[in-house]
């Protein structure tokens, strides 16, 4: 999908958070303290108006699971408030960006990568595009909006999922609701999304510890529009506890064997990235990355560093292990959330 790909296209040519009430059931092995999100800040008082808080993005499970969405995705504010979007997870956390696109106008399509850098201030008014440009765990992009309306924001990687509704009302109007609403909402709807990529883990459709890799997973694999959640792991089975801890994919072939790895989600690209462990330090993206892969049987001797290029959803990548060893794969585009393993290859 266009959005996916050319977020990560990005980054590797950059350099390689409804209503409130009580938490829905957290994913299996979660707790509220491994919810890594930052939508918490209660509401300040900010120069002519009032400064909200949204989350945006979220993850668990030593970023395993995560959330591909703004938290809350609808707020009602007043002309002249502003809204800051905490980016959540730090390092392991997807990249986002927080924009507007004006009526009329069709939403940039990061392929190029002058749609995904810094554009139009930060007031959104309606008359202008206005983009944060790539924004990563723990920043804060701030917007203010200065005329009654209604706004669209959008991340441009991962929209038509990740889009907010921002109803500005004039200058001195009531609030429907007070900030620990939104904030209640928010948090709600993060587990409510985790736990939607903790259970697309039981959809793994390949034979357990087959030949067949998922490269990433995420609710209804790769049939529907794009999804508010993802997994970014490699998986050789479905565990039956549902952990995806355990069902990361570092496995054991024999000499000879061909693995097919196998993009199956809707809202992430992916690569499958091979080396031997003496050559993980050379392997920062390059512009081979966004080649689509390779049909056929790629050989893999643990000579050379092997690349898919961008597997886009459903596209495979077929690769035969011709030597002994053991080596390192991993994903490009999330190396920083850990999407990584290890093969050993059997004589």
């Amino acid at each position: 999908m266009r959005k996916g790909l050319s977020f990560l296209w990005a980054l590797a040519l950059a350099a390689c958070a409804g209503g409130g009430g009580s938490n829905p059931p957290m994913p299996p092995g979660g707790s509220s303290d491994t919810l890594q999100s930052t939508a918490s800040q209660i509401t300040t008082q900010s120069t002519g108006g009032t400064l909200w808080n949204i989350g945006t993005g979220a993850s668990t499970y030593s970023y395993a699971l995560q959330d591909l969405d703004f938290y809350p995705d609808s707020i009602t504010i007043d002309a002249g408030d502003a809204i800051a979007f905490h980016v959540a997870s730090g390092s392991g956390g997807d990249a986002h960006t927080v924009s507007f696109v004006p009526s009329g106008q069709s939403v940039p399509s990061p392929f190029n990568p002058n749609d995904v850098v810094p554009a139009g201030g930060t007031t959104v008014d309606g008359t202008k595009f206005v983009n944060s440009g790539i924004l990563f765990g723990g920043q804060i992009f701030t917007l203010h909006f200065t005329k009654a309306g209604t706004y669209k924001i959008y991340c441009l990687f991962h929209e038509p999922a990740m889009v907010m509704t921002v109803v500005v009302q004039n200058a001195g109007a009531a609030y429907p609701h007070n900030a620990q609403y939104y904030l209640t909402a928010g948090e709600n709807d993060e587990w409510v999304d985790l736990g939607a990529a903790q259970r697309s883990v039981a959809s793994f459709p390949f034979p357990n510890f087959g030949t067949s890799i998922a490269a990433g997973i995420d609710p209804g694999l790769t049939s529907g529009p794009p999804t508010q959640s993802t997994v970014l792991r490699f998986l050789n089975h479905n565990d039956p506890t549902g952990s995806v801890v355990g069902s990361e994919g570092s496995f054991t072939v024999k000499a000879g064997t061909t693995i097919t790895f196998q993009n199956e989600t809707r809202n992430e690209p992916h690569t499958v990235t091979l080396a031997s462990l003496s050559q993980i330090a050379s392997m920062p993206p390059d512009p081979s990355v966004n080649a689509v892969a390779a049909p056929g049987v790629t050989t893999f001797d643990g000579t050379k560093i092997v690349n898919s290029g961008t597997l886009p959803p459903n596209a495979k990548f077929l690769v035969k292990f011709t030597k002994a060893g053991t080596y390192f794969y991993g994903c490009i585009y999330h190396f920083n959330s850990r999407m990584t393993g290890t093969i050993t290859v059997t004589p």
